[in-house]
């Protein structure tokens, strides 16, 4: 059986998407998340065998013929009580050594410039920004969670779209097209509705409530502009910050990932306004998915 087969996880805070390569063919299967604070531990690992089962199934294989796995956890690094849990539970489903974990800033990273120098912001139903430098030095930041940071994510825009709908409803500020839709889209008859609406919604939900910016946008609706403004000079700064910390050589390298992005170039112009002279934003070379996969090989490189 030739060894040249890796699994790549791609760990999000709303689904987990697993990808296999057998000598260049690959096979995808989707799971709900894997993040250990909004499932239980039987959850994780009862959505990791699964996943595994059914690709080497598809595949024609056994887990012991995988070569080598990277595994991209929400939150992983936060949480030590989790880490033994979860690097235990990898080594029982994959029955091998021959893995590595890591948070999920570090496919999204590998994917979005293929594993080279430079940094990487998503924005998805989180956010936070990863970096690594010419000399190997790596860092993270933001991502301290939807409660006190994960500024410019799904879940950032949702919960300021709704402070927008409150705002307009009670005379703060004039009403735009904003107050219309979003009553439309969360079916609201009393606007006071949205209050345990609101307290109702978990973080998926409220991100979800984001979804509604791109119409407005295209409408140049005043409140939507301002806050995508606000969301470009938010990721800019974690980028500008990265790239001050860390130790570049010349021109510094900058991509992203995250359903966020969907949004289009009226976002990626937000943020170019605030980036500084030294930083060029690129399109992604490919999605987070791809670069857990690129990083099982590059791990599997390093371990031999």
């Amino acid at each position: 059986m030739s060894k040249e087969i890796y699994l790549g996880v791609d760990g999000g805070g709303t689904k987990t998407a697993f990808i296999l390569e057998k000598d260049g063919e690959t096979f995808l299967h989707k799971e709900g998340t894997i993040h250990l604070s909004q499932i239980s531990r039987d959850e994780f690992k009862k959505r990791i065998r699964n996943a595994v089962e059914v690709l080497t199934k598809e595949a024609g294989l056994t887990n012991k013929d995988i070569a080598y796995t990277f595994v991209s956890v929400p939150g992983y690094g936060q949480y030590p009580e989790d880490e033994a849990f979860i690097d235990e539970s990898l080594r029982e489903i994959l029955g091998t050594d021959n893995f590595k974990v890591g948070n999920d800033c570090l496919n999204a990273w590998a994917g979005s410039l293929n594993a080279k120098p430079g940094i990487n912001i998503i924005l998805g139903t989180g956010s936070i920004g990863f970096g690594l430098d010419d000399k190997g030095n790596s860092l993270r930041c933001g991502g301290w969670g939807p409660l006190i940071s994960d500024e410019s994510s799904g879940y950032y825009l949702g919960l300021r779209l709704i402070n927008y709908f409150t705002k307009q409803s009670d005379g703060r500020i004039p009403k735009t097209m904003l107050y219309d839709l979003m009553k439309e889209e969360l079916k609201i008859d009393d606007d006071f509705e949205i209050i345990p609406m609101a307290e109702g919604m978990t973080r998926d939900e409220l991100a979800a409530v984001s979804k509604i910016l791109g119409k407005l946008l295209e409408n140049k609706d005043q409140c939507a502009l301002e806050l995508i403004d606000r969301a470009g000079y938010e990721a800019a700064l974690t980028i500008n910050t990265l790239a001050k910390k860390l130790s570049f050589e010349g021109e510094v390298l900058a991509s992203y990932s995250g359903g966020v992005f969907n949004l289009g170039s009226i976002l990626i112009d937000s943020i170019e306004k605030y980036l500084d002279e030294n930083i060029r934003l690129l399109a992604p070379y490919a999605d987070p998915t791809q670069g857990a996969l690129i990083l099982a090989k590059k791990y599997s490189e390093e371990d031999k």
